[in-house]
């Protein structure tokens, strides 16, 4: 019989837990909830945030201290808190943002830091950011700055390009300046006393959890059933009890992220509580017990790296295995558990491990055994569970070498990895003694070593070359990689061949030491790893102080707010009494009629309240001509909203989503791509054409004629704030509180989509966690939805889309495919373009780029004659949409594309084609604009001095002949963005209380951190002459911001600071008078009484508008970039070395936000061109990319280790009245500059295989798998 406790013995259901400090007991507590929803609605501490739920973001972070089984006493580190079942932190203290600091007791030095160095934009990423390193001190008081870089690997920010953030983080570090801040004390480290001992602690004394919590626990909610046993006993006895059902062991619950749609589950055994399972032998070989995090085998491995080296080289392979706050919690063995469960997984763990010969102890009631990590593969693992692991020293004469290639460099999966262990003879010619180890993740399924390789290698010499090329033939032979949507095989293949090659390179280091090198120092770099520096940067602008506060640098004014978590959001907002929750059901097929809607399984979800479909909606079910709000029977696209289903929580909901059984009908091919368009006729009617000049003559009589094509993918916007809406009935009509980018949009759906008047729908919006133009136009889907489900219910309801629906269901930026034929003549000047540009536009063409191409196709560039064709593709996927500088930034690229053709082509330096070209003042543009405030050459001038670029052309040059398997580039890149204020609209209104003379703005821009608030606060602040703290911006509203469009196209801020400034003249003209009449120099709050007792309007609104023709623009922003960056020929890793930026912002109002905007958008365009990759499944046309696990946004070692930038110095802009320029899109443009620096890169790489003549396109996303495959590496050129 299983040994289980006593009903009435050492047996407990509820959870004992503190929070900051408090205490909370919560009685049989639901399995199936996670740490942050009941932190977030259990206790409304919603400073944790919640976006991607699979533990890749970051923003939920909260820090935990427990005991520590592994070596006594308490631990404490941070983790992610939507992974983390509430039931498994019985017995834990948890410290969230909020009990760190805020506006009533006082600011944490790190909330402080981070919103002083400017590290806050849209604010949604901040108190993750904040709580993350706060782990980092508790842990390690006086870090480097080295160990705060790598403590940020599982953080995402959308807003800032990370710059600032490290900066502010890495100011904590005993390395660092002083003058930033340097490190504090432990006193400053916890604001608040301990109440048992009054001194400085984290809360483990306070809260009693020094103590080991032996208490058997046990939990039931919904037929689910949580187990905490606490001996091997109480473990066996529950695997035996539950040999039948469907359980799971649980220790970190990190797979949870990965593997969403494992289960359902009926019974769950936490097993952090049983102490046998914590034991660990720091001998030879090493044991560690399975309940032990990867972090701790990090430590162990560390610490014995002095008596094994290979210990060494496993613990740098661990660094790389998903996050911080991942390793914190997740174990070694659940992560061998995956891999068992989930034979596709390509586990890093599973790989280092069985290289470097470990061992796993499984346990079962009756016996242990002891097993290699390959036969554990094929242990069925019913009623047992992994025990240790035994980790071997290796021997002297081993060498031992892991990999892992990733699409990014941190917090992603594996293309590949491997590990590789030899033993080899010193008193030989270095001859491999026994059967090596070959092990290989990511190839297949089925494949563990490379065993007829590991055979071939027996008894050869290493350094014989005709051992590798024989070995080389083997390996290829045996390397079948599985098919795969997301990588090519023969990618999959020459990697893993490349790494082969690279650990026998890598064995030069240890054949110099014992005097066999045969390596020449060229053929080496193949071994040498791409070495990345603790990163930094640096910010040059003018500011003019006598303007100030105007001028001013300065944080936004809500960004300590935001990095206390005090800032709220829709969906942080409390619920309403018998407020529910809604969420879409998504099609999964693209191209079809809708069959049945089968919801009885959705309706047996606990709390489901109804289910809605487009029969439902009771006004217009149309948001456009082309767009339902919920499918009434055709479905264009995969992860189209078919149905809407309500519960009385977002988790309930989004279950009931999943459990609903939609039929199919007429399932067609989906059309995915342009090229797929094009080969179909599918289009748009919408075409743009323009002809200028005698293009056909000119390309007739040139003297060099070129032709060919370039593309660019599509991108998500990655907001961190999900799509969110809150629609309440009132007597009045409708209140929504929506993340929107445009009120306007949104009145207008939720009134079509009821029936009613857009005066009875009131729309309030306080701040966006990001938009990026993700949140106009697509905004008003699940704002109208939501309307629909509150209307019918008569009550509020909120719907908040998880990621994967966000990412299946939402507009993306637009793809583009260029055709050209350019002339041109001996020089490189243009004669002659014609340029066919393809817009995959989606199901519908609502947001099309094509009007506005005839104004940016030229870049910077004079040709005298064009013909410019622009077609809308029509596809099977989510309708596209503005997407931060939409459009432009494609076709700025293609003609930079073509630039490096032409310079191709003359065997001449692009910078000197590109400067030949380039417009002066005065010139002409397609559109006919004539541009009177060009400066482009200036910057050109100033950056080619500034950043040396000569010097360090030469000095690429040399490095690239010294090394066959590095590569360096280096590009700069012009740019020129036009400005459409005309295109936006926005009321303004400012108020002056009479009581103490404070201002109050609202005013119809959206906030979603480019600053727009604190700018208009400084000036109004500097046209009133008030201090800045006298001045609040209220929430933006469709009352007081009616008739405010879009907020977008980077106007937003300076628009809106024209109607603040207007409004402020309007008043001081009212009020000049009477300050007048007091004489002298009144105070303010005497001057504000005296105004109001005269009859004096104190409130005036403006509605600033540009009378010029939509299409026209006001002006233009100008740029330079220079970027470099080092490849590794045999994987397409990368470095981005330095980036150099120069940027005309006019005369900035704020030059520390406009820096902010400027690297923002830079490393925004650099995951666009770089990481960001949109795959769809071919037969059923849904998104395969629709999370953090396969969709990499840039994350902290993925901008420039150097960055650079200078807002130009001595510039102004006539034609805006505060002579400022807009900075939050244009800047993106430039950041092409990385994949040209990696096409000079990959140009040499080419060459030195013989492949150099021929020019190629780098089309984008220029991913590691691509920039390997155009390197065109070839085994047979792995030479010793």
């Amino acid at each position: 019989m299983p040994i289980l406790p006593d009903a009435n013995e050492d047996f407990k259901d509820k959870l004992t837990f503190w929070v900051n400090g408090k205490r909370h007991v919560v009685q049989n507590a639901d399995p199936a909830m996670t740490l942050n929803e009941w932190l977030r609605y259990r206790r409304g501490l919603t400073g944790t945030k919640v976006m991607c739920r699979e533990g890749g973001c970051g923003c939920c972070v909260v820090m935990v201290t427990h005991p520590n089984l592994t070596n006594g006493g308490t631990c404490s580190y941070s983790l992610n808190s939507c992974l983390c079942p509430v039931c498994s932190v019985d017995g834990w203290s948890i410290t969230t943002v909020e009990g760190l600091g805020g506006q009533k007791d006082g600011f944490h030095p790190i909330q402080r830091r981070l919103a002083d160095f400017n590290g806050s934009q849209c604010g949604y990423c901040s108190p993750g950011m904040v709580v993350n390193m706060y782990g980092l001190l508790n842990k390690k008081p006086q870090p480097s700055q080295q160990d705060v870089e790598n403590h940020f690997d599982g953080h995402i920010c959308r807003c800032t390009g990370y710059r600032p953030i490290l900066d502010a983080m890495k100011s904590f570090a005993a390395d660092a300046d002083p003058e930033k801040g340097g490190c504090i004390d432990i006193e400053d480290l916890d604001k608040h006393p301990c109440p048992r001992t009054g001194e400085a602690c984290n809360g483990a004394s306070a809260n009693g959890v020094n103590g080991t919590n032996t208490s058997y626990l046990r939990c039931n909610q919904n037929g689910v059933t949580w187990y905490r046993p606490t001996t091997m006993a109480e473990l066996y006895g529950l695997l035996e009890q539950h040999s039948q059902d469907r359980y799971k062991l649980v220790c970190g619950n990190t797979a949870a992220g990965v593997y969403k749609d494992d289960g359902p589950h009926t019974c769950l055994i936490d097993i952090k509580a049983v102490s046998d399972l914590y034991n660990c032998q720091a001998g030879q070989p090493l044991v560690v017990g399975s309940a032990v995090s990867l972090s701790t085998l990090f430590d162990l491995l560390r610490a014995g790296s002095d008596r094994s080296p290979s210990y060494g080289v496993l613990a740098d392979h661990l660094c790389k295995v998903a996050n911080v706050s991942v390793r914190n919690v997740g174990s070694w063995a659940g992560n061998l558990m995956i891999k068992h469960d989930h034979p596709e997984f390509p586990s890093d763990v599973f790989t280092i491990m069985e290289a470097a010969g470990a061992k796993v102890t499984i346990g079962h009631r009756d016996e242990s055994q002891i097993m290699a990590l390959g036969d554990f593969l094929g242990t069925a693992m019913n009623g047992k569970v992994i025990c240790s692991l035994e980790i071997p020293p290796g021997k002297p004469e081993d060498v031992f070498r892991t990999y892992k290639v990733a699409p990014r460099s941190q917090n992603a999966h594996a293309y590949v990895n491997a590990g590789f262990r030899m033993t080899l003879d010193r008193q030989s010619d270095l001859t491999v003694v026994t059967k090596p180890s070959i092990v290989f993740g990511g190839i297949k399924k089925t494949m563990v070593h490379a065993s007829a390789t590991e055979d071939f290698l027996i008894g050869k010499t290493i350094t014989d070359a005709e051992t590798l090329r024989g070995a080389l033939a083997v390996l290829q032979a045996e390397l079948v990689p599985d098919d795969s949507a997301l990588q090519s095989s023969q990618y999959t293949r020459q990697l893993a061949m490349g790494l082969f090659y690279k650990a026998r390179s890598m064995l030069t280091f240890y054949l110099s030491a014992v005097g066999k090198e045969s390596l020449t120092d060229r053929v080496r770099s193949a071994g040498d790893s791409l070495v990345r520096p603790v990163s930094r940067g640096e910010q040059y602008f003018q500011t003019k102080e006598s303007e100030w506060p105007l001028r001013q640098p300065m944080p936004k004014t809500s960004s300590r707010v935001q990095a206390s978590g005090e800032a709220i959001y829709i969906n942080d907002m409390p619920a309403m009494p018998g407020e529910v929750f809604a969420a879409f059901v998504s099609s999964t097929v693209a191209n079809c009629k809708l069959g049945n809607l089968d919801f009885s399984r959705a309706m047996e979800i606990p709390g489901a309240v109804a289910c809605m479909t487009a029969g439902d909606v009771k006004g217009q079910n149309n948001l456009s001509a082309d767009d339902e709000i919920l499918s009434s029977g055709e479905v264009s696209y995969a992860g189209q909203p078919v149905a809407l289903v309500i519960a009385d929580t977002q988790a309930h909901a989004d279950a009931m989503a999943k459990a609903v059984q939609v039929a199919y009908t007429d399932i067609k091919p989906p059309i995915l791509s342009i090229q797929d368009a094009i080969a179909a006729e599918s289009f748009h009617p919408n075409v743009s054409e323009m002809v200028k000049g005698d293009p056909k003559g000119a390309l007739a009589g040139a003297p060099h004629r070129i032709s060919g094509e370039v593309s660019c993918g599509s991108q998500y916007h990655f907001y961190m704030e999900t799509q969110v809406c809150r629609c309440t009935p009132t007597e009045d009509g409708m209140d929504v509180q929506s993340a929107t980018q445009s009120m306007d949009s949104v009145q207008a759906a939720v009134a079509q989509a009821t029936g009613m008047s857009a005066h009875r729908v009131y729309v309030s919006v306080k701040r966006l966690g990001g938009g990026f133009g993700g949140k106009g136009p697509a905004s008003t889907l699940p704002a109208a939805a939501c309307a629909v489900a509150a209307q019918n219910l008569n009550r509020t309801v909120r719907l908040s889309m998880p990621l994967d629906a966000n990412m299946e269901a939402m507009s993306k930026r637009a793809p583009y495919l260029v055709k050209y034929e350019v002339g041109f003549d001996e020089e490189g000047r243009l004669l002659a373009v014609v340029y066919n540009l393809y817009e995959d536009n989606g199901t519908s063409v609502h947001c099309s780029f094509l009007p506005f191409l005839p104004q940016v196709a030229e870049n910077v560039y004079c040709c005298p004659s064009w013909q410019l064709t622009g077609q809308a593709c029509k596809t099977h996927v989510a309708p596209a949409t503005y997407t931060r500088a939409p459009g432009y930034v494609a076709v700025h690229f293609c003609m930079e594309h073509i630039i490096e053709h032409v310079a191709k082509t003359l065997n001449k330096d692009p910078a000197d084609i590109r400067r030949v070209n380039m417009f002066e003042n005065g010139h002409t543009i397609l559109s006919g604009y004539t541009l009177a405030d060009c400066n482009i050459t200036q910057l050109w001038d100033d950056l080619l001095t500034s950043a040396q670029i000569k010097q360090r052309q030469q000095e690429i040059e040399a490095f690239n002949k010294e090394h066959r398997w590095k590569k360096r580039g280096l590009s700069v890149v012009p740019c020129r963005y036009a400005l459409h204020p005309s295109f936006f609209r926005f009321t303004v209104f400012v108020a002056i209380y009479h009581t103490d003379g404070s201002v109050v703005i609202t005013h119809g821009g959206i906030e979603m951190g480019q600053g727009v608030d604190t700018k208009v606060i400084q000036v109004a602040a500097a046209t009133l002459g008030v201090p800045l703290e006298m001045i609040h911006v209220m929430s933006t509203n469709s009352l007081s911001g009616a008739n405010s469009e879009s907020s977008g196209g980077s106007t937003t801020s300076e628009l809106n600071c024209q109607g603040v400034l207007e409004c402020c003249r309007r008043l001081n003209e009212r009020i000049n008078p009477i300050r007048q009449e007091m004489g002298g120099a009144p105070k303010w709050t005497e001057l504000i009484t005296t105004c109001h007792s005269k009859g004096v309007d104190l409130s005036e609104k403006y509605m600033e508008h540009h009378p010029l023709p939509v299409f026209r623009p006001t002006y233009h922003s100008y740029g330079v970039t220079c970027t470099e960056v080092e490849l590794d020929v045999l994987t397409g890793e990368r470095e981005i070395i330095r980036s150099d930026i120069l940027f005309d912002c006019g005369e900035s109002v704020n030059p520390d936000l406009d820096v902010g905007q400027v690297e923002g958008a830079f490393v925004f365009g650099l995951g666009y061109w770089l990481t960001e990759k949109c795959v769809y499944d071919k037969e059923t046309g849904r998104l395969l990319t629709n999370g953090t696990w396969e969709y990499k946004p840039p994350t902290t070692k993925d901008i420039p280790a150097d960055l650079r930038v200078t807002l130009l110095p001595n510039s102004s802009n006539p034609y805006n009245v505060i002579r400022s320029k807009a900075a939050s899109e244009p800047p993106l443009l430039m950041s092409c500059s990385a994949v040209f620096a990696l096409r000079k890169a990959i140009q040499s790489a080419r060459e030195d295989s013989g492949y150099g003549a021929d020019f190629f396109p780098l089309n984008g996303p220029a991913t590691v798998e691509t920039c390997h495959q155009t390197c065109l590496v070839d085994s047979s050129n792995f030479t010793l």
